[in-house]
This record gives structure tokens, C-alpha cells and sequence, in this order.
């Protein structure tokens, strides 16, 4: 067993002493006498407040193994425990940790020159910074590694045999440390506590390490320490193997090798072709960046761990870069590898103590950082395309769009390749939920079957597609830039448009529709409140605040509420909710020549807050919608009294239409448009909608304009 493996910049100090004689004027050669003395304290903020957890404690006592020429070390402890219960204290003095290693060992001349020897730099003591019999670059170098154990434990017990072997075998050392001992504010030395094998003879080399009378920390799963363990070491030999127990079940067990992670296909870069730039010349290194296929399972795989001489000396998610570039959540969220520079732990200590990190502020550090940060870049990019290929073959699958294209265009390939490489450029930046939507893949088929033909838009949705990341939401502003009125499906968009300006009238008309009727209306055309919207425009973020805003009240009230017409036909919605270019909008709609009452204004003006108030807990999604907004689609509002009126007038985040209201401004927003669809299409007449659009039944077709309370208002909250 070697001395420790542990780094410090500095040790805590107390000088005392006085000179033997007093200095005189004059007396140049008076003899002085100086003594430094180290508090035992050191060992407090050596071990405990350096290793605080049970897996660095381990890889602090196996490292020191390796630096032995162990070839095989035994660990048995029992996983999942609580070292020590205050509950059952009589149960958590059972518990034991060992390590066992058949390593050279240490005569006892070696246990007091190298182990109880604190701080000593074990390089330069040896002479040498390779193990003594397999010349392995040893882990360790300042000699802190073995005040590790009392980060955990109280008592460390120590039995070890090495040096020459003897007729009767090898020489025993046995000792046995205990922590409050060692704290003594005395300036005695420490001598430990000598155990029953001490100076007796072993058949074989090797050390055992104990430990016992436990602080409350807990021992991870068999699955939790081997990823712990695992990320710890980043070296493979064929004459090294670490086998790890369970103590309640000595059955249990794994052998320590590499951290295994699932990796994204097409995101990994080998980097032992790519040395670090340090002034005219280049530091080597080894290992691989990626993306990770799968969320972390713990702390442990996420990031870059950076590793000298096999041992973990820092992990980064990111090597400092700064913010603002393109991918960067994907990166700090996903990043995973590993990296092997030895020239961290040779001539130059780079390495902190707790070897949780190196010291960046160097001038290799500084090196490394840079040259990591371009790496960073680098594979941002190359995630981005990996991920935009992926999404491609998703939303060609899902939407079948090569058996279309085969169908309407078989001997046109010109044309089939231009659709599927609008399709590319219109998913590229879309979520992968929204691919699963049927609905919503079908939209984007037949947008990129109506592109195909026209090549000069198909290079401005190149362009759009380089320099925005909302492609579809962006396709409105480049329909308007590239004049779609006479280049997108103009005869289906006017008939369409026409159709539901007909069904409007029709159920206005009618004069005894309900609300969930014209509910379904504006959410499948809300251009109707607000002419410049369209179907587009609802892209799939409002379907995921819809569903956390509902979550979110159910939890805060008690209550659940509906925000939509089309999706839970089964269930009267609440209100609408609708967006548009940053906008959240609550649109109340009640029924033809309703009243609206004061109980009903205030209930929808708490929806309102209520809405406000979970978008700012919730700045992800705030920031997708800064602006939040209520319009009441009402035609009376003379019930309302003077405090609901003046809130009505005042509240910039509050308007008012009737019905009426709402289709002149749709029929005077489209007359234009509608007049140069005829004049473009070149005398082309549009379908026709039915003579009698089909209306939703009401509920109650003898309804009159009596206030009576609907579904609708008798499901509404109080809040």
C-alpha cells in the first residue's frame, strides 16, 4: 500500500518557538533556533471536509492500491446502507468497510516514512514518479489521500505485510488510527494504536484496510456505485481488476470497469488527433465528446470528465464557453466523454486538492479551455445536424410523404425532390412531440407538396430556414415576401377562407347558436378575431402550455379546466386559448345576444391572472409569450356594473367584440384579399361552400336570450 493519491495547494500552519537566547544589538552570530509545527486540525480539513462521500473515500483507498502494483483489490461493503442510523446505533456498529489488496505492502520502517508521514510529495520523496515493481505512472502525489477515510469514518485500521520475504514469510504491520485522537489540540505527536498481528509474519504480501464507527452517510446501490466507482478511473490493464461487494451478500458483486454510456449516433469525436495548441508546441491528448442518447442516470455521466494518469481529476460541462451560441441547451444538457491528459500531473501540479477540478487559471489550464470551448462548438454543430437528419426521417415515415410523391408525381423527379427538401427544411427545427402529431404532419406534407413546383420560394425558405429557428412559424412572413397570393394553392386557401365566412354568417344567422359551435369555429380559424392569424400560427407550443397551465391550476385550485373545443369534445371548455406572434389570448365567447354578468366577467378576469401568474413561475414558457390578453365575445354587456364596465374600458389586456363586430372585421379584412384571388387566379372561380353550411346543433334549440346559466357558466370557477 502506497501513500496517498490526494492533491492541496496549501496547508493551514502554526508557528511557535521562541529563539534559545535573546537576540542583542551586534550579535550577528547568535544561533536561533526555528520550529514550524502543523495543528493536527490539518487532518480535519484534509479528510473530512475533502472527501464527504462514500465512493471518493474508495477511489482515494484504490488508487493508493494501483500505486502498490495491486493486481487485484477486493472491496466489501454493504450497498445501500446508512453507515450509521442514530436510531439504531447497536445495528450501525456492525457495519464494516475493507479493502484488500495484494500490492507490496509496507514493513513497519515504510508505515512511519511514507503512511503516517502527512503532506510529504510522494515524487519527489521516491525520486520518482513510477510504482516500484510494475513502473506504473502512480495516481498519487502530496500525500493527503490517506486522511480520506475520515470523511466518513472514525476509526481506520491498517494491517499490512511487505518488504523482503523471510523464511517465516512477510513482516506485519498492524495499526490503528482513531480520529478523536488525532484531533487533539496537543502538540504531542500521535502514535497509533498497535493491533494483535503487529510484527508477526503473513504467507503473502498485500494490505487490508478497515474501516469503522461510521458518520451518517450512506453507501449507494450496486447500481449507483459501480457508475460512481466507474467514473472515477478511466484506465483498463489486463494486470489490474477491482472486485467490489456486498457485505450483507457476499454473492453480490461487480467487477469496477469503464462508465458505459449510451451514445447519439453521429455526435461522437475521437480526440487523439486533436493535441491542445500551447505555445509553438502541442499537448497530447485522448478520449472522445458526445451527445448522450438518454437523460444522465446521475451527476456522475454528465459532462467531460478529465482524467490524468487514469485517475478523475475534473469534470466540465462545457470548458467555460461563453453564451449566445446556437445549440448551446442541447450542449449543457446532453454533453458526455471523456478526456486523458497526462501532462495535468507531471511537472507542473495542476490538480486541486479534492481532485474535483484543475486549476483553469493556469496557463495550461487557460490552453485547454480554449481549445475545449472550440470543441464545444464544433460538436453543437454537429448534434444540430445529426438531429435535424433524425427528425427528417422521423417525419418521413410518419407521413408516408415518398408513397404520396411516387403517386401524384411518378415520372417527375425534379419536383419529388424539391418537396422533400422543402419538408426538410420546414421539420429541421421542429420538436419531435409535434411529429408525432398526425395532424400536424399532415400540414406540413401538403405545405411542401405546394412549394415543390416553385423553385424561387423554395430558395427563400432555404435562406429563412439558415437564419431563424421557427421555420414553419416563420412561413407567413415568406409567403407575404414571395407574393404566395399567386404561387401557394391559392384556389383552396380562398375557398377555404370563403367557406368559414359563410359558416360564420350561417350560425350568427341563426340567432339561437350556443357557445360551442362558434368555440370550435374560432380555434379552427381564429384569423376570425384577428384577420392576420391563421391556422399556422398554432403551432405546437400552445398544445404544451395548454396541457401545464391546466395541470398547474388543477394543482394551485383544486379544480380542472378545460382550454379547448376540438380536442375534448365530451367536456364544455372554459374559455379558448389562442396565440399568435407572442401573444396568449383567453378568448371568452358566450352566445348569441347573451348578457355578460358581472359574476362572469370577474371569473374570466382570474382566469386571466391566473394565467399571468403561471407563465412568470414558469419563464420558459413566459418567454414564449410575453404578452397575455382577454377578449370577450359577447353582444350585451349592459348587466355589467360601473366597477366591471371601467375595468372593461381601462385594462389595455381586456377588449370586446359582438358578434356582428366580428364578422364585418373578418368580411372587411378579406375583401381585399378576396378580390385579388379572383383578379390573380385569372377569372377562376372558387369552389362554392354548401348553400347550408352544416351548424352544431345546439343544445337547446328552443334556447332564447334569457340569462339562464349554460354548461358552460355553471362549470366556471370562483376564485
Amino acid at each position: 500500500m502506497s501513500e496517498s493519491s490526494d492533491r492541496h495547494e496549501q496547508l493551514p500552519m502554526e508557528t511557535s518557538g521562541e529563539p534559545d537566547h535573546p537576540r542583542t544589538e551586534g550579535n550577528a552570530d547568535s544561533s536561533h533556533v526555528y520550529t514550524m509545527r502543523i495543528s493536527r486540525l490539518t487532518i480535519d480539513k484534509l479528510g473530512i471536509k475533502l472527501y464527504d462521500r462514500v465512493a471518493a473515500v474508495l477511489a482515494e483507498l484504490i488508487a493508493n492500491s494501483y500505486d502498490a502494483d495491486a493486481e487485484n483489490v477486493t472491496v466489501t461493503l454493504p450497498w445501500g446502507a446508512f453507515l450509521y442510523d442514530p436510531k439504531a446505533p447497536h445495528l450501525s456498529a456492525a457495519y464494516e468497510i475493507t479493502i484488500t489488496d495484494d500490492g507490496h505492502g509496507m514493513t513497519p520502517a515504510e508505515i512511519n516514512q511514507h503512511y503516517l508521514t502527512v503532506g510529504a510529495d510522494r515524487r519527489t520523496r521516491t525520486g520518482s514518479d513510477k510504482s516500484r515493481g510494475k513502473n506504473r505512472p502512480v495516481m498519487g502525489r502530496k500525500g493527503i489521500g490517506k486522511l480520506a477515510p475520515f470523511g466518513i469514518c472514525k476509526t481506520v485500521e491498517v494491517i499490512s505485510s511487505g518488504g523482503e520475504k523471510t523464511p517465516d514469510g512477510y513482516l506485519t504491520s498492524h495499526l490503528i488510527l482513531h480520529l478523536p485522537d488525532m484531533l487533539a489540540d496537543t502538540e504531542k505527536d500521535y502514535n497509533p494504536e498497535i493491533g494483535e498481528r503487529d510484527g508477526t509474519f503473513a504467507e503473502n504480501h498485500g494490505t487490508v484496510i478497515k474501516l469503522r464507527d461510521f458518520s451518517r452517510k450512506r453507501v449507494p446501490s450496486q447500481e449507483e456505485l459501480n457508475r460512481q466507482l466507474a467514473a472515477r478511473f478511466g484506465l483498463e490493464r489486463s494486470d489490474w481488476r477491482v472486485c467490489v461487494k456486498n457485505a450483507s451478500s457476499l454473492s453480490e458483486e461487480f467487477t469496477l470497469g469503464q462508465l458505459k454510456i449510451d451514445l447519439m449516433e453521429g455526435t461522437r469525436i475521437d480526440l487523439a488527433n486533436r493535441p491542445v495548441p500551447f505555445e509553438s508546441s502541442f499537448l497530447p491528448v485522448t478520449g472522445y465528446v458526445a451527445y448522450s442518447e438518454k437523460s444522465y442516470k446521475d451527476a456522475n455521466m454528465a459532462g467531460v470528465r478529465i482524467y490524468a494518469r487514469g485517475k478523475f481529476v475534473a469534470q466540465t460541462m462545457d470548458f467555460g464557453i461563453a453564451t449566445g451560441f446556437h445549440g448551446e441547451f442541447k450542449l449543457r444538457s446532453s454533453i458526455v466523454g471523456e478526456l486523458h491528459a497526462e501532462w495535468l500531473d507531471e511537472d507542473e501540479d495542476l490538480i486541486r486538492s479534492d481532485r474535483q477540478d484543475i486549476i483553469w487559471s493556469s496557463d495550461l489550464g487557460e490552453a485547454l479551455a480554449a481549445w475545449g470551448q472550440d470543441l464545444m462548438v464544433e460538436l453543437a454543430k454537429r448534434n444540430e445536424e445529426h438531429a435535424r437528419r433524425a427528425k427528417t426521417r422521423f417525419f418521413m415515415e410518419a407521413s408516408k410523404l415518398e408513397e404520396k410523391l411516387a403517386e401524384a408525381a411518378p415520372a417527375d423527379p425534379v419536383y419529388r425532390d424539391s418537396v422533400k427538401e422543402a419538408a426538410a427544411l420546414l421539420v429541421r427545427d421542429s420538436d419531435r412531440d409535434s411529429l408525432k402529431d398526425p395532424e400536424h404532419v399532415e400540414r406540413i406534407s401538403r405545405l411542401a407538396m405546394s412549394l415543390g413546383p416553385h423553385r424561387s420560394l423554395l430558395q427563400t425558405l432555404r435562406e429563412v430556414a439558415d437564419t431563424t429557428e421557427t421555420t414553419v412559424d416563420a412561413v407567413m412572413d415568406l409567403f407575404h415576401k414571395a407574393h404566395i397570393a399567386e404561387m401557394y394553392s391559392l384556389g383552396q386557401v380562398a375557398a377555404e377562407r370563403l367557406e368559414v365566412v359563410s359558416k360564420l354568417e350561417a350560425l350568427i344567422a341563426d340567432g339561437k347558436t350556443l357557445e360551442r359551435p362558434l368555440q370550435e369555429l374560432i380555434e379552427q380559424a381564429p384569423w376570425l378575431l384577428a384577420p392576420e392569424w391563421t391556422p399556422l400560427g398554432m403551432n405546437e407550443s400552445l398544445k404544451r402550455v395548454r396541457a401545464s397551465f391546466e395541470a398547474w391550476y388543477a394543482k394551485k385550485f383544486g379544480q380542472e379546466i378545460n382550454t379547448t373545443a376540438i380536442e375534448r369534445k365530451a367536456k364544455e371548455p372554459d374559455f379558448v386559448l389562442l396565440h399568435d406572434s407572442g401573444i396568449l389570448w383567453i378568448v371568452e365567447i358566450k352566445r348569441l345576444g347573451y348578457k355578460l354578468t358581472d359574476a362572469e366577467f370577474l371569473n374570466a378576469m382570474n382566469y386571466l391572472h391566473s394565467l399571468q401568474k403561471f407563465l412568470d413561475e414558469n419563464p420558459e414558457l413566459g418567454r414564449q409569450f410575453p404578452y397575455r390578453k382577454l377578449t370577450f365575445v359577447v353582444d350585451h354587456i349592459d348587466r355589467l356594473n360601473a366597477v366591471s364596465l371601467s375595468s372593461l374600458e381601462s385594462d389595455p389586456h381586456v377588449t370586446r367584440k359582438t358578434w356582428h363586430e366580428v364578422l364585418d372585421s373578418t368580411k372587411r379584412a378579406h375583401k381585399d384579399f378576396l378580390e385579388r384571388v379572383e383578379a390573380t387566379a385569372g377569372g377562376w372561380t372558387p369552389v362554392a361552400p354548401d348553400p347550408a353550411p352544416r351548424v352544431i346543433s345546439p343544445r337547446s334549440p328552443d334556447t332564447t336570450e334569457t340569462n339562464e346559466p349554460s354548461e358552460t357558466a355553471q362549470g366556471q370557477l370562483e376564485l
